[in-house]
């Protein structure tokens, strides 16, 4: 019994999908290997968030607002920061889609032409390392970027200290845009297993951000905590919150999970054309 849980448990959590190609195309296209459109998406998709990437670490500067001693402005300082983690991932697995397309681009058919397109051959691959890759990087990026959406703006965000301006609204919500948007174009699946990989990335900053406080490590202005919720010197509110976040991270999950799921059932109404192709599908040996 234990060891077939743990089979189970080990399909449920690896990053294994077939046929990989999906991890090239979008959810509302025809055929198997990536379109021009597609392509064109994946650039415009990453100069943007590189960019907003860029502008948010070169534009740094002390709250408008503040009022404290004077302090030196750190640059380094912006990767203790949870929204810029999760604004790192969101570039990374943007990179990382764009590497996926221009792998499949250029990677030839194993498909059979027929007058209504493509049969597919059903030949048995296992994911590659590239997508599986980024497959982990869309999800945590994905569960994140709803979690810092929700989290800043309802126990972290303060009108005294933090100015609301454009590249504030990007990183803390425009995120949570970019990976909806995300969602509603790719082809992949997001599994419910997954939200483990989410609240492990949430736990893994929790420990790094005790391991910084212990240091003697400070925020941007000097004071102990990176964020007022995450004070270490109060280990059971600080606990509390890692605790918290976590169970939102899983919550944040489910919510992409159904999103997923309801444009994949929503394509294949919308898309009925595909239905012929995969009943012509090849018999395996």
């Amino acid at each position: 019994m234990l060891s077939r849980i743990w089979q189970a448990s080990r399909r449920a959590l690896n990053l294994e999908h077939s046929p990989p190609q999906v991890f090239a195309c979008s959810q509302w296209q025809h055929g198997s290997q990536p379109v021009t459109s597609y392509l064109v998406y994946r650039w415009l998709l990453f100069l943007t968030v590189l960019s907003i990437g860029i502008s948010s670490f070169a534009c740094q500067r002390l709250p408008r607002l503040y009022k404290g001693p004077k302090v030196e402005l750190n640059y380094l300082k912006w990767f203790i920061y949870f929204t810029n983690w999760g604004y790192l991932l969101i570039v990374l697995q943007a990179g990382l889609a764009l590497m996926v397309v221009h792998r499949y681009r250029t990677q030839r058919s194993f498909n059979i032409p027929c007058e209504d397109g493509e049969i597919p051959m059903p030949r048995r691959q296992r994911t590659p390392l590239l997508c599986r890759v980024y497959w982990l990087a869309h999800t945590v990026a994905t569960d994140l970027a709803f979690v810092i959406t929700v989290i800043y703006w309802t126990l972290v965000h303060d009108p005294k200290i933090h100015e609301i301006n454009a590249l504030n609204l990007l990183v803390h919500g425009g995120n949570s845009l970019v990976m909806l948007l995300e969602l509603a174009v790719t082809a992949h699946p997001v599994r419910a297993a997954h939200a483990l990989f989410g609240a492990g990335a949430g736990l893994v900053y929790g420990v790094f951000s005790c391991f910084y406080w212990a240091v003697g490590g400070t925020d941007r202005i000097g004071l102990p905590a990176i964020y007022p919720a995450l004070d270490w010197n109060k280990p059971a509110s600080a606990l509390g919150f890692v605790a918290l976040c976590a169970a939102v991270m899983m919550l944040a999950h489910g919510v992409a999970t159904v999103l997923a799921y309801t444009r994949s059932r929503l394509a294949a109404k919308l898309l009925p054309t595909r239905a012929p192709a995969d009943r012509l599908t090849l018999p395996t040996h």
